[in-house]
C-alpha cells in the first residue's frame, strides 16, 4: 500500500467519522430538546398545582368570611339594643377575615411567582 492509498483510506475514515459525528450532534440536539420540553411540562404542572392550592386556601377563607358574616348579621338582627357592641364585633370579625383572605392570596401569588 502506497502513501496515496493510505491518504485516501484516511480521508475516507475522516469522512465516515464526520458523518457519525453529525448523527451524534443531531441525537444530542433532540435529547436536549426533549429535556427542555420535560422541564416546561413539569413547570406547567407545578403552576397548576400551585393555583389549585391557592384556590383551595382562598375558598376556605371565603367560607370562613361568609360564616363570620352570617354570625355577625344574626347578632345584629337579634340585638338591636346593643348595636354598638355588635357593630364593633362585626367590624373586628370581618376585618380579621378579610385580612386573612388578603394575606392568603398574596402568599399564594408569591408562591406561584417564585
Amino acid at each position: 500500500m502506497n502513501s496515496d492509498d493510505r491518504v485516501a483510506r484516511l480521508e475516507a475514515q475522516i469522512d465516515e467519522l464526520r458523518g457519525k459525528q453529525d448523527v451524534l450532534y443531531q441525537q444530542l440536539a433532540r435529547a436536549q430538546r426533549d429535556q427542555w420540553q420535560n422541564r416546561i411540562e413539569d413547570l406547567e404542572v407545578q403552576v397548576h398545582l400551585g393555583a389549585m392550592e391557592a384556590n383551595d386556601r382562598a375558598n376556605a377563607l371565603l367560607e370562613e368570611l361568609r360564616s363570620t358574616w352570617a354570625e355577625v348579621r344574626a347578632q345584629v338582627d337579634e340585638a338591636s339594643s346593643t348595636a354598638s357592641g355588635v357593630t364593633e364585633t362585626m367590624r373586628n370579625g370581618l376585618e380579621s377575615a378579610v385580612r386573612d383572605l388578603r394575606k392568603a392570596l398574596l402568599d399564594s401569588k408569591a408562591q406561584i411567582s417564585s
